[in-house]
């Protein structure tokens, strides 16, 4: 009888732990919002290189969501920094910041200035700039089903000014 009510006894103690876990859970690891998805990762890489955080603009937001819309094949003239990423399936803020981000290894430090292939890269990492609003569709047709869209202000990729906005990682 003794061993019965141990392994009782055990077994509260394992199944109130896997309910304990399960609450901690669900109440500390909240799914993030898309917003802040698309800021973490934004952010995580802006560390990277000294840069400070980027803070949400709803208005920028409703700019790249209105152009994301338009299903667009190109550059808007927004007016903001711009970004925009095509692909066939649905895409993820992370997996689409990871994806410019991965041009960096193109970036020449030692002769800081713009050149084809890096400018997704260097908005995402451009010290000026404050603000992101970024935004998806994906219901196009005619090739890419899916296009995200981010605007930046104040947008990044001026001449003559890449050595200081585009620092080199201080740690990968």
């Amino acid at each position: 009888m003794e061993s019965k009510g141990r392994l009782r006894e055990q077994g509260f103690v394992l199944c109130s732990c896997v309910i304990w876990v399960l609450l901690f859970q669900s109440a500390g690891g909240a799914a993030q919002t898309e917003s802040e998805q698309w800021l973490a990762s934004h952010n995580r890489y802006r560390s990277l290189h000294q840069s400070t955080s980027l803070q949400w603009s709803d208005t920028l937001a409703e700019s790249a969501r209105a152009y994301a819309l338009t299903c667009p094949r190109g550059h808007s003239s927004s007016g903001y920094g711009e970004n925009i990423a095509w692909a066939t399936y649905v895409q993820k803020p992370e997996n689409v910041v990871g994806r410019w981000y991965g041009e960096e290894p193109e970036y020449d430090y030692e002769r800081p200035g713009f050149s084809s292939g890096i400018g997704h890269f260097t908005q995402i990492v451009w010290k000026a700039t404050t603000e992101v609003g970024c935004a998806c569709r994906s219901d196009c047709s005619d090739g890419y089903s899916d296009v995200c869209v981010c605007h930046y202000n104040p947008p990044g990729n001026y001449r003559n000014r890449f050595a200081e906005n585009v620092l080199p990682p201080h740690a990968k």
